[in-house]
């Protein structure tokens, strides 16, 4: 068997005698990749995510012989008590006030209970 150089591949000639162009190659056919040890897992993941789907949207459904609504009511997003951005809000808050209440201990020249009229010490005194 001898073999024809082209600009694809290596293409075995089945004459023995000459050297035969090549045509087209042949592309091997692809192997099914082989399943590894969590293959079933992720198979396993993907069925129950599509069976909590099918529940979800049957849950929504109206039960047999009942006519869906004839307006569908539009619920706006809540802004005021325990809202996805109530954290972020929060956070903020106290940032200024936080620095708020820096600035006005520097501006003063006292801690916060002092503005206040509360007597403080100096401290705890340790000595070593």
């Amino acid at each position: 068997m001898s073999f024809a150089l082209t600009s694809r591949a290596l293409v075995a000639s089945p004459v023995t005698s000459r050297v035969t162009p090549a045509r087209a190659p042949r592309r091997a056919a692809r192997a099914a990749p082989r399943a590894g040890p969590f293959d079933a897992i992720g198979d396993a993941i993907a069925e129950n995510k599509k069976q909590q789907a099918t529940k979800a949207s049957n849950a929504r459904a109206s039960p047999p012989g009942v006519p869906p609504p004839p307006i569908v009511p539009v619920i706006e997003p809540a802004t005021f008590g325990f809202v996805e951005n109530a954290e972020r809000q929060n956070s903020r808050a106290s940032m200024i006030g936080w620095w708020s209440l820096l600035l006005v201990e520097a501006v003063a020249g006292k801690g916060l209970l002092e503005i206040a009229g509360f007597e403080v010490g100096k401290g705890i005194n340790f000595t070593f």
